[in-house]
């Protein structure tokens, strides 16, 4: 990942004054631990939550300009066997094609079911 920084997030390209290559996409992450999702918490073994973790890849994203949307997770993938690594599979497509992926538009599809339904927030 470190490589891929170096070549794709350059000055002039990704970010500074001509910097505007990747303005305005999307950028979601795709994430494999080896320990169980609790051990990603204050108290756990590795001390913080993964959005913690992942707060220099949100400023990265704030920097080139790009919209950080929520990370897929699949937790314990030491442990997990071929079933449960096909399942994450699954799981990380579905949610990256999530069209309510972005918080925006899946508050936005809230709203307006919200008013479909004849509910009003006073």
């Amino acid at each position: 990942m470190k490589q891929w920084f170096d070549d794709v997030l350059t000055y002039n390209w990704a970010y500074g004054p001509q910097g505007k290559a990747l303005a305005g996409k999307e950028w979601v992450s795709s994430i494999s631990t080896g320990g169980p999702a609790d051990s990603y918490q204050a108290g756990g073994y590795n001390s913080y939550s993964m959005s913690e973790f992942l707060k220099p890849l949100q400023q990265t994203a704030n920097l080139i300009q790009t919209k950080f949307l929520p990370p897929f997770i699949f937790h314990g993938a030491v442990g997990a066997n071929e079933a449960a690594i096909q399942q994450s599979t699954d799981n990380m497509a579905a949610h990256i094609l999530d069209p309510l992926l972005d918080p925006q538009k899946k508050l936005a599809a809230l709203l307006a079911k919200m008013q479909e339904d004849g509910v009003t927030l006073e």
